[in-house]
């Protein structure tokens, strides 16, 4: 299966927008052992993105409860442990850049 056929698809509901509203934010791939993305920052207020981020990490874990059969609370839980721990080791790396 080539990459073009594991894309994700225009989700149906932004059809019925007009084009000018509506802007693709990220494309977010894994492999090997990364997440590999291409982004754009086009929100005006960047505090937005965090409520993108929040919506991500509620819709991965429902998905996680309905394909995988994990309990959703347990999922979410699992996701925001993983973005603390990602915040730690990054935390670490601009410490050892700034030296």
């Amino acid at each position: 299966m080539s990459l073009d056929e594991k894309a994700l698809a225009i989700p149906e509901q932004l059809s019925q927008l007009d084009p000018a509203q509506v802007t693709e934010l990220a494309r977010i791939w894994w492999g090997g052992t990364t997440p590999h993305m291409n982004i754009r920052p086009a929100l005006n207020e960047p505090r937005h993105m965090g409520t993108v981020l929040a919506e991500c990490a509620w819709h991965f874990s429902n998905a996680y409860a309905q394909i995988a059969g994990l309990d959703q609370k347990e999922a979410f839980k699992a996701i925001c442990d993983g973005w603390t721990e990602a915040h730690a080791r990054a935390a670490l790396t601009e410490k050892e850049v700034a030296q």
